[in-house]
């Protein structure tokens, strides 16, 4: 029962950090798409690239309580 219930906090967790990287990457493509500067967008493409590592992160995560909860 412990287990199942901390599952679904897992669960519930991941899918809101999900959701709000997924929104700091929109913000950040608008930011790259919307500038000139080489440097500025080097700098935004490896926020970007952050971003996309901490929301497979939270994707796996999500995948483990998934399987968690299944079994």
């Amino acid at each position: 029962m412990i287990v199942a219930t901390t599952a679904e906090k897992v669960t519930s967790s991941s899918r809101v950090h999900i959701a709000l990287v997924d929104e700091f990457i929109q913000l950040t493509q608008n930011k790259i798409d919307a500038q000139n500067d080489p440097f500025l967008r080097e700098s935004l493409y490896d926020l970007l690239a952050t971003l996309r590592e901490e929301r497979a992160g939270y994707l796996d995560l999500l995948n483990a309580a998934s399987m968690v909860k299944a079994a």
